[in-house]
């Protein structure tokens, strides 16, 4: 079999149309400059950035793969990266849409428990939509009431911390459908965390018969040892193998990754 050419790839980018720090074109303009050849933004539950990404990528040679990443939960959190989606899809958007909802009512009870602390921090200068605990510990940060985004979620935000609010996410399963239902393929996102709780296999073998495609393999917090692991985890139960940066830009408080700095062969089903 004649070898597939190397297209070199970073599936897993997020904007300021959820938490990262630079908007569209910028990280597109960083991704033409470190030499990429495809992108897909992925952002947190939204895909409104969608639309300009496909039009700059065809200004600056640069293929763009409509991504998103949905946030599920099972018994723990899981999250669903959605390549080649259908961004227009009615179905889809009525379900992001339902999860930007609960994502703003999550946002303002944190804020009125942080208020109980007299934390009161200015909402102009959060985003007007899909406020995450991101934007509010960045927030935190830039008004003095932390040194590091990581104290925000030590502190406040972080599970069962004085300003902890659960969030009301969907399953695993429903975030696949819904990938499916849009004419996207479904991959699991850094798997790490659900490998080292043993929930990983079970996770794949029961997504595998609604149309599980893939498996984040290239993560910058994998080590070679892991990687090579799931490699083999992904050739046995035949999904491809993505990888991407999960680049967030400043908003991230450990910066371990950038554009390019993890990237992957663009798999033969997404080309």
């Amino acid at each position: 079999m004649k070898a597939m050419p190397t297209i070199k790839s970073d599936l897993h980018i997020h904007t300021t149309h959820s938490d990262g720090a630079m908007t569209v074109g910028e990280v597109m303009d960083l991704a033409k400059f470190k030499g990429l050849d495809c992108i897909s933004i992925t952002d947190h539950d939204i895909v409104s950035g969608q639309n300009d990404a496909m039009l700059y990528g065809k200004q600056i040679g640069l293929k763009v793969i409509p991504g998103i990443e949905i946030s599920s939960y099972s018994v723990m959190a899981v999250h669903i990266l959605g390549y080649d989606i259908d961004y227009n899809n009615e179905a889809l958007i009525s379900l992001l849409n339902d999860l930007l909802e609960q994502r703003q009512e999550r946002a303002e009870q944190i804020l009125q428990k942080l208020a109980r602390f007299k934390i009161n921090l200015d909402k102009t200068k959060l985003p007007e939509v899909n406020v995450g605990r991101s934007h509010i510990a960045m927030a935190l940060k830039n008004e003095g009431y932390v040194a590091t985004i990581q104290e925000a979620f030590d502190k406040y935000l972080g599970e069962n911390r004085l300003a902890y609010v659960p969030s009301k996410r969907i399953s695993p399963l429903k975030a696949v459908e819904a990938i499916k239902h849009s004419g996207g393929m479904a991959v699991i996102a850094h798997p790490l965390q659900l490998h080292n709780s043993k929930k990983l296999i079970p996770l794949i073998e029961g997504l595998l018969p609604y149309g599980l495609d893939g498996l984040e393999v290239y993560y910058p917090t994998h080590t070679p040892q892991q990687t090579e692991m799931f490699e083999k985890i992904a050739k046995k139960y035949r999904l491809f193998a993505t990888g991407g940066s999960d680049f967030h830009g400043i908003n991230k408080s450990n910066v371990i990754n950038n554009i390019g700095g993890t990237f992957c062969n663009l798999p033969r089903e997404l080309r």
